[in-house]
């Protein structure tokens, strides 16, 4: 569904084409880390690591999987994700 303009969609598209590939790839990065942000701001405080894993699992792709399969996907996650997040020196 769209209820844009189909003069103003050519001309967005027109501008978006205009641009550098690394710039509409850094465009498309930023709406990726923005909705990321969006989805972490709306979890609730206190998640263990793995519990905040599922949440976000379920977040982005709970429409994408049965209910079997994200309970498979929640069941591996508490199985391999580590109860304390390691953290990697830079």
């Amino acid at each position: 569904m769209t209820d844009t303009d189909p003069d103003t969609e050519a001309l967005y598209r027109k501008l978006l084409m205009a641009l550098e590939p690394s710039e509409r790839f850094l465009m498309g990065l930023r709406m990726c880390e923005a909705a990321r942000a969006t989805v972490l701001a709306s979890l609730p405080d206190g998640l263990s690591p793995v519990d905040r894993k599922i949440a976000i699992l379920r977040r982005y792709y709970g429409s994408d999987f049965s209910e079997p399969e994200l309970a498979r996907i929640e069941h591996a996650l508490r199985t391999f994700t580590p109860a304390v997040e390691l953290s990697i020196p830079s």
